[in-house]
């Protein structure tokens, strides 16, 4: 069950474009939402603003918290704290909107520590914590992975291997149209690949892993529909 947490504003810009056509007014460009998951304005070790707690897995409550990030553009981060060392452990925190399948979605994070893991997750289509997409960057293992969740049950549908930095700010981007994934590091396509498992619209938000120490700064989503 998602635990909620504070509900400060984690909107903070929207953006869109429009043209004329003849007569009409049509969108010339799609929405782009940025979600502010650890907002400047708050003290460091507050809850999250901008997504509601979740566990994906096994183990006790998770524990989202505002941190100091020097790497991230506004000085602050989401931080999972607890920090549980079970494999099997996906704390997640996800935003309340939008709604969408198809979508571009873009994350910073700075990887800091962990022993069993040391990674940073981008949820999408989530429907609840046991039905969802992930693209997950891991800098132990040296991979970026899109696995599947489906009643609990976690699939990687595609991986490759990448260096990952750590102590250092990077960015994780995917690009989800129908039953296409694209993903890109840093701004450098990696791989596109294809699954059907989950076709209907769902929310965004970020995952960690075990005892990562991740950094998590804000949420780019563009919806594609």
């Amino acid at each position: 069950m998602i635990a909620k947490a504070p509900a400060l504003a984690g909107v903070v810009a929207m953006v869109s474009a429009f043209a004329v056509a003849g007569d009409a007014i049509a969108p010339a460009a799609a929405e782009t939402l940025r979600r502010v998951l650890a907002s400047p304005l708050v003290d460091e070790g507050s809850g999250p603003d901008g997504c509601t707690p979740a566990l994906s897995g096994l183990g006790g409550p998770v524990v989202w918290e505002v941190r100091l990030e020097r790497l991230l553009l506004d000085g602050k981060a989401l931080v999972e704290t607890s920090r549980q060392a079970d494999p099997n452990r996906y704390p997640l925190c996800i935003a309340d909107l939008p709604m969408a399948k198809n979508a571009e979605v873009e994350l910073s994070f700075v990887i800091h520590a962990g022993v069993l893991a040391r990674a940073a997750g981008l949820v999408l289509r989530f429907a609840d914590p046991q039905d969802y997409y992930v693209a997950e960057a891991d800098a132990l293992d040296g991979k970026v992975r899109l696995s599947r969740v489906v009643n609990g049950e976690r699939r990687e549908i595609r991986a490759r291997a990448v260096a990952l930095a750590v102590a250092q700010a990077q960015t994780l981007k995917v690009k989800a149209v129908e039953a296409s994934f694209s993903v890109f590091l840093d701004g450098k396509f990696l791989f596109e690949t294809h699954d059907s498992g989950i076709a209907t619209p769902g929310r965004f938000g970020v995952a960690s892993r075990a005892d990562s120490a991740t950094g998590f700064g804000d949420l780019f989503i563009t919806v594609l529909e």
